[in-house]
Order: structure tokens, then sequence, then C-alpha cells
């Protein structure tokens, strides 16, 4: 089997159900499919897999509540993390705090 026809049976079997994989490997061995079909298949399927993912983007995008929440959050543990760390290269250094 070419590497692009094993690429394109690889990326379909996680994304596709089994039996749609093993439906597309029995056409592909008996020669009665063309390399066009299993594209497309993979196509439709990549686009069901994805297309729920891409929606909570798109939801989360739109909520700027959600967004300043998240980025506030964020930075609250970015700054815990930062005092932390200076905290530990000043007693490294033998620095003390007045």
């Amino acid at each position: 089997m070419p590497e692009a026809v094993q690429n394109i049976f690889a990326i379909l079997s996680v994304v596709s159900t089994p039996d749609t994989v093993q439906h597309f490997r029995d056409k592909y061995n008996d020669c009665s499919i063309r390399y066009g079909d299993l594209k497309k298949q993979l196509a439709e399927d990549i686009c069901k897999v994805t297309l729920p993912i891409r929606e909570r983007i798109e939801d989360i995008i739109k909520d700027d509540n959600y967004l300043h929440k998240v980025t506030r959050r964020g930075a609250e543990q970015a700054r815990e993390s930062a005092q932390a760390t200076l905290k530990e290269v000043r007693t490294v250094m033998g620095i003390r705090s007045f």
C-alpha cells in the first residue's frame, strides 16, 4: 500500500468508526474504490469530529466575561508562581527581605 494511502487510513482510523475504516479497507483491497473516495470520506469524518470543537471555540470567543475570568485567573497563577520563584532565588542568593 502506498505511503499516501497508509496515511489516509491512519487518519481515518482516528476520526472514523471501525466499521467505516474496515469498509474502506475492504474496498481498497479489492480495487473497487478510488483514492478520491477515501479522501472524501476522510474529509467528512474530520469535519464531524472537529465541528463541535470549532463551535465551542466560537462560543468561548463570544463570551467576554468568561475570557476575562480566565485571563484574571491565569495572571493570578503566574503571579503566585513568580513570587515563589523569586523567594527561592533570594534565599539561594542570601538576599534578605526588609
